[in-house]
């Protein structure tokens, strides 16, 4: 499944978030994140982004930065070449999980070769036999992105839940950091 467009948005009336991921091949997969989905699953989201850019061989650090700035500095460089002024493509030609939103109970987290992260999500749902399920597999630039949407849902939420430092305070840390040492 190759993504082409993730919207994140809060809505209110529902006391959720829904996810909403384009295909390029025109399907679209709707979720819907609850609050203590969101507040399980967002810290080993930011976390797993953070290893996935660090064991980047580029991102190896040899002069001892913190590779919290490091993944802070991709984080910023991803941003920096993500589109958010395209308008979300509503009009799509398949549902393949059904018009109503995928009510998340499960999220399977699985690092996989590239970097990539495997999301696998899953509905356990009284009223049907069998809960909905599916996996998408994102890039580190994608996950940058979904982090980035979902923690301004979080903040328009008024949930309460705790967001990572920003990008700035990163660079903070870089700029107070000892510089290293060489003996000649």
């Amino acid at each position: 499944m190759d993504i082409y467009q993730l919207q994140v948005s809060y809505l209110e009336h529902e006391d959720r978030i829904l996810l909403r991921m384009n295909t390029r091949s025109n399907e679209e997969f709707r979720l819907w994140l609850t609050r203590r989905m969101v507040q399980s699953v967002f810290p080993h989201l930011t976390d797993i982004t953070t290893r996935l850019n660090t064991q980047d061989s580029a991102m190896a650090s040899h002069d001892g930065a913190n590779p919290a700035a490091l993944a802070a500095f991709k984080k910023q460089e991803s941003l920096a070449t993500a589109d958010f002024q395209t308008p979300y493509r509503a009009s799509v030609t398949s549902t393949p999980l059904g018009h109503a939103p995928l009510l998340v109970s499960k999220i399977h987290l699985t690092e996989v070769h590239g970097p990539s992260l495997r999301m696998g999500f899953e509905e356990q749902s009284h009223s049907r036999a069998q809960g909905r399920a599916f996996d998408v597999t994102l890039n580190a630039s994608v996950m940058h992105s979904l982090l980035h949407l979902l923690e301004a849902a979080m903040q328009q939420s008024n949930w309460g839940l705790s967001l990572p430092a920003k990008p700035s305070d990163a660079f903070n840390i870089l700029a107070t950091a000892t510089p290293p040492a060489y003996l000649n």
